[in-house]
């Protein structure tokens, strides 16, 4: 029984290796798993009460100290949202008040208490991001979500049809055969059939070549000119949140594969570079832009991209 539980202890340890974390001493920003931890440390001599009040505090305080200095987006942190929109400030105060606190362990010894505070990054930390519209909007009604991201090449328009095209496709078999249109028929079903191929369940997209890529809550795909191709207007901000940040980040390809997000059978794709001086906008090629455009349409709008950082 021994050998078992260390085993699975072992196993635990393993796994929570691969996520991407960053360590700052008192807080650590899992990237993964989308939270922020952090702990505060009372001053010793104190009553369980006094000491347990002050590294509540302490952690609240070191807490907002590392949320100013995330990146919500290539341009921007957190403080920077903060100092232009009181809404911001005000509601990223809030949250970080209400902060979970996972414990507060009080120590006879030295009279002392360490506590751990836990803040969510989509539920607590985007909901107050995006609580100011003049700063941060968001489309919650996605009107034009596929045609923002058609931008095909000239070399490709004629060759890539996209899944939610499917239906009028077949509308226009079914007449063609009507019709008695042999090579018409021939050619539409060519192209279902290579649409049924395509059954990609999201997008793994290996960058641990790009060293200098930047993390951050919203990291954009663009292409080769910088247009914003994803999240644009096709993540609604309730799936943001839902999702903690835009992408998924994680060490390991096949755990990335087998991960729920993008499982199972996601298209993987290596870029070749940020965005000039935006580092965390990713440039897809016309190639792979192509590809991305072939898949079913919920792929982007349930925001189903994973970053592998490396194995």
């Amino acid at each position: 029984m021994k050998k078992f539980t260390l085993l699975v202890l072992l196993l635990c340890l393993s796994l929570q290796s691969r996520d991407v974390i960053d360590d700052t001493g008192l807080c650590k920003i899992n990237w993964t798993e989308g939270h922020i931890l952090c702990e505060g440390e009372s001053a010793e001599g104190q009553s369980s009460f006094a000491a347990k009040i002050s590294a509540k505090v302490i952690a609240q305080r070191n807490l907002l100290e590392v949320v100013k200095g995330v990146q919500i987006d290539s341009e921007i942190t957190i403080e920077d949202g903060m100092q232009t929109s009181d809404i911001i400030s005000s509601r990223v105060q809030g949250v970080i008040r209400g902060g979970q606190i996972i414990s507060n362990n009080y120590n006879n010894s030295n009279k002392s208490s360490i506590a751990t505070i836990k803040l969510k990054m989509g539920k607590d930390l985007l909901s107050a991001l995006l609580s100011d519209p003049k700063k941060l909007s968001w489309n919650e009604k996605i009107q034009k979500y596929w045609n923002d991201f058609s931008i095909i090449s000239e070399a490709h328009a004629s060759a890539v049809y996209m899944q939610k095209e499917r239906e009028t496709i077949q509308k226009l078999l079914e007449d063609l055969r009507t019709q008695g249109n042999s090579s018409g028929v021939v050619y539409l079903e060519n192209v279902l059939s290579s649409m049924t191929k395509n059954n990609h369940t999201g997008i793994l997209i290996d960058i641990s070549q790009l060293d200098s890529f930047k993390k951050a809550m919203i990291v954009r795909l663009v292409d080769e000119n910088g247009k914003e191709i994803y999240p644009a207007n096709l993540v609604s901000k309730n799936m943001l949140m839902k999702r903690n940040t835009s992408v998924g980040y994680m060490f390991g390809y096949e755990e990335a594969r087998n991960d729920k997000r993008v499982f199972h059978i996601p298209l993987e794709i290596k870029p070749d570079s940020v965005y000039r001086n935006k580092k965390s906008n990713i440039v897809i090629n016309k190639k792979q832009l192509a590809m991305i455009n072939a898949l079913d349409a919920d792929v982007l709008k349930q925001a189903k991209i994973i970053l592998v950082l490396g194995d």
